[in-house]
Parts: structure tokens; C-alpha cells; sequence
């Protein structure tokens, strides 16, 4: 089914999502370096900079996906595109959550921003997952090739 939310035939979602992914992601790994005593403090601002990076990344992804979204009429896709949506959806609050816990802190430092954050990059993960069965199992931002080439938006 091809993407609502594309430019020249190119979808946009899976392009957006890699940004907030990717951020949310680092973020755990500058964590624990901290934590671990492995950095110095330099390692638990870069990743509040990411987590917020993320959080400003999401905009387009949401914003992309919730098109792409609103053109699936297939029921099983839809459960699958639903319950992505969802785990979406709680991402934000728990990423902004820690973003808030963190903003300000002075050592020594909580752990319960990171223990939100790996709690989102494990949901990051499965939402991340079933995105990959939307494209690849069901076809969701992938013209038909039986169609020909996907036209110019």
C-alpha cells in the first residue's frame, strides 16, 4: 500500500522515525557510561540532548505515521498498526518525563530518568519491530510492483 505521506513516491515515516529512534537509543548507552563511572558529566547532559533531541525528532515521524495510518483498511494490518501506534503514543510522556526529571539535576545524579528512558528504548523496540512487520509483512508504504514504478506525489 503505497504512503499517503511521501514525496516523488518516496514514503517519509520510515525516513523521520530513524531520528527519534536513534537519539532515544544513544541515550541509554551515554547513561551508563555515566553511571558505570566510565565518563564524567559530559555523558549525562548528552543524554538529556538526545532524549530531548528525540522528542523534537518524533514530531514528523508522529505526524507521518498518523497519515499512514489513516489509510489502512485491512483488519489485521490495522491490530498490528493500532497497537504500534499505541506503544507510540506512551513513548512521548515517558521520554518527556525523564527530559523533566533531568532538566536542572545537580549530582549526585537519580536513576529513575534512566530507568524511564530504558523503559522507552525497550518499548522503542518492540514499536520499532512492529513497524518493520507493517513494511515488510504487510506491505505498508510499499507500492505494488505489479503496478509499476510508484508515481511522483
Amino acid at each position: 500500500m503505497k504512503s499517503k505521506a511521501a514525496i516523488a513516491g518516496h514514503p517519509l515515516h520510515p525516513i523521520f522515525v530513524c531520528i527519534p529512534i536513534g537519539l532515544w537509543c544513544f541515550s541509554l548507552p551515554c547513561d551508563l557510561i555515566y553511571h558505570f563511572g566510565w565518563g564524567d558529566d559530559s555523558w549525562k547532559k548528552a543524554a538529556l540532548y538526545t532524549l530531548a533531541g528525540g522528542i523534537v525528532g518524533a514530531v514528523p515521524a508522529y505526524i507521518t505515521g498518523w497519515i499512514d495510518y489513516g489509510i489502512i483498511r485491512e483488519e489485521k494490518t490495522a491490530q498490528v498498526a493500532k497497537f504500534h501506534l499505541i506503544l507510540n503514543i506512551l513513548l512521548l510522556p515517558l521520554f518527556i518525563v525523564s527530559v523533566f526529571l533531568r532538566w536542572g539535576e545537580t549530582p549526585p545524579y537519580s536513576l529513575w530518568p534512566v530507568i524511564i528512558s530504558f523503559f522507552g528504548v525497550v518499548l522503542t523496540g518492540i514499536s520499532g519491530y512492529l513497524g518493520g512487520e507493517l513494511v515488510s509483512r504487510y506491505g505498508i508504504s510499499v507500492h505494488d510492483r505489479h503496478q509499476g514504478p510508484p508515481t511522483k506525489a
